[in-house]
């Protein structure tokens, strides 16, 4: 197997050889913000949308990004290029750097920005013509204190036990809902209901990331004459839908039969979410 090349503060480094200091605050503190993106033959799917977010989120978190966006813009072409991917997911990181101990900000340490490369592994084709199961956790969504909007944050601890437990569950992804028992999305995916042929979806709040995929399906939704609201979605509405479905940049979108081993609607996908799929599949 060919060793990638990793993109590490403007310089491209074997895997093997593409390393952080100990005391880079990503490491110690979980202290940076992540966007996965995909590229489809070469071209980075909604490449802007991702670094607006990216950009918002380190204003929120008073990172500097030590690169302009015309620069980190090139530099994920470039890292596509140089390791040959045509179709891909990319991780573009960027950490506060190497500071020294102390949760206080260093702002003349200059931040670290990472960006890897590999090849896209899909679900199976069954789940999406059979559909997954999904595990529902209450009072589990996560947030970050003293941000009032979901951010990537390479904090990722909450994400990770919740989809390891519904994993271990038989399912594909938790769902978290909050403290008031409301669904928020999954550990690594927004999430959709269809009830009475109207899509909706948790609206942003402090929990709720705002996905690019998620946008993108609100915008095809519009334009397609498709009732589209963004609500507070209850448990309950969850469980009496018609039809659930994931949405992310890896997966697209996907299915969902079964929630805490109860089929959703006719336990099969539906119309609309197979309609929505193939809709967005023609938007690149």
């Amino acid at each position: 197997m060919v060793e990638p090349f990793i993109y590490l503060n403007g310089l491209f480094w074997p895997l093997s050889k593409a390393n952080v200091s100990v005391q880079d605050r990503g490491f110690s503190y979980g202290d940076g913000l992540f966007e996965t993106l995909r590229a489809y033959s070469k071209q980075v799917y909604r490449l802007e949308e991702h670094l607006d977010r990216l950009m918002n989120s380190a204003k929120l978190l008073f990172i500097e990004l030590p690169i302009t966006r015309n620069e980190l813009r090139s530099a994920i072409y470039r890292t596509l290029e140089i390791n040959g991917l045509s179709d891909s997911i990319i991780r573009l990181t960027v950490t506060r750097g190497e500071q020294e101990p102390g949760i206080n900000i260093d702002y003349d340490a200059p931040p670290t920005v990472v960006i890897q490369t590999r090849a896209v592994v899909s679900p199976p084709t069954t789940a999406y013509s059979e559909g997954v199961a999904i595990s529902i956790f209450r009072n589990c969504a996560p947030r970050v204190s003293g941000i009032f909007s979901q951010i990537k944050s390479c904090n990722f601890l909450a994400q990770i036990v919740l989809r390891e437990r519904a994993l271990k569950d038989g399912s594909f992804e938790g769902v978290m809902l909050d403290h008031n028992n409301y669904v928020t999305e999954g550990t690594t995916a927004n999430i959709f209901i269809v009830k009475n042929n109207i899509l909706k979806t948790p609206q942003l709040n402090e929990y709720i990331l705002p996905g690019v995929t998620r946008q993108v399906i609100l915008d095809i939704a519009s334009i397609h004459g498709i009732d589209c609201k963004e609500q507070l979605i209850s448990e309950k509405d969850l469980f009496e839908a018609d039809e659930v479905f994931l949405a992310n940049t890896g997966i697209e979108i996907l299915p969902v039969c079964q929630a805490n081993r109860l089929p959703i609607g006719t336990g099969k996908p539906g119309p609309m979410t197979e309609r929505l799929h193939q809709l967005f599949r023609k938007s690149f």
